[in-house]
């Protein structure tokens, strides 16, 4: 079994997931990020090297305040536990999203992240918050206009230099939970040759096995190419 280099999680299905327990929504949130570092250590252990996760999207400021205030503070609170732990495993933390709206203490957590880390490798953690794939692609626009970047010039490659995940290959498998069969805005330049897997599994139950299935799904796609 051939092992996708770069997998996109869409890491949905929290709240629904909460709610079936008869907790709030963010005790799902909670039991989310609780969830990535095991299902990241699945990962590295089927050789996948690069992992982004969808955390926040660029849409979902306009959830309940509590909620998003929930999700500010864990940020800011608990990152730098989560990527001490990575950094012990040799794994590199990146960033990919806009750096608007996010508070002070959440920008300097992020840095720092990045930078204790960024000589580890090859395995990566893209942590993909406050992202959207349309407002990246804007964002990449307005970066070519303001450096008057003659149009001629202007190729996939001088795209991906200003696309705020620049250095990561292109997606080989997307992993969507909850059994929602959409992108969500997530990374949609970098997946656009990607195999997408759904499973019906909410994000805090996703198990090997899952995992193994879209890996297992994503060989016999590529087995017809």
């Amino acid at each position: 079994m051939i092992a996708p280099k770069h997998i996109g999680l869409i890491m949905d299905g929290n709240g629904r997931w909460a709610q079936q327990r008869g907790l709030s929504r963010s005790a799902g949130h909670k039991a989310g990020f609780e969830h990535i570092p095991p299902v990241l250590e699945i990962c590295h252990d089927l050789g996948i090297q690069i992992v982004s996760a969808y955390a926040w999207s660029t849409e979902n400021w306009n959830r309940p305040k509590a909620e998003v205030g929930y999700i500010m503070s864990s940020l800011e609170k608990h990152l730098p536990e989560f990527v001490s732990k990575l950094h012990q495993r040799g794994v590199r933390f990146m960033h990919s999203g806009r750096r608007d709206e996010l508070t002070p203490e959440a920008l300097q957590a992020l840095d720092e992240a990045a930078t204790l880390t960024q000589q580890n490798g090859p395995e990566i953690f893209n942590f993909v918050f406050n992202y959207g794939g349309r407002a990246e692609l804007v964002n990449v626009t307005r970066k070519l206009l303001a450096e008057k970047v003659e149009s001629e010039v202007v190729s996939e490659s001088t795209i991906n230099h200003y696309l705020w995940t620049n250095g990561l290959p292109d997606v080989d498998l997307v992993i969507r939970t909850s059994g929602e069969q959409r992108l969500s805005n997530f990374l949609l330049w970098q997946s656009a040759y990607a195999c997408i897997y759904v499973t019906q599994a909410y994000w805090p139950d996703v198990s090997r096995d899952d995992v193994e299935a879209a890996v297992k799904y994503y060989n016999r796609v590529m087995a017809k190419i």
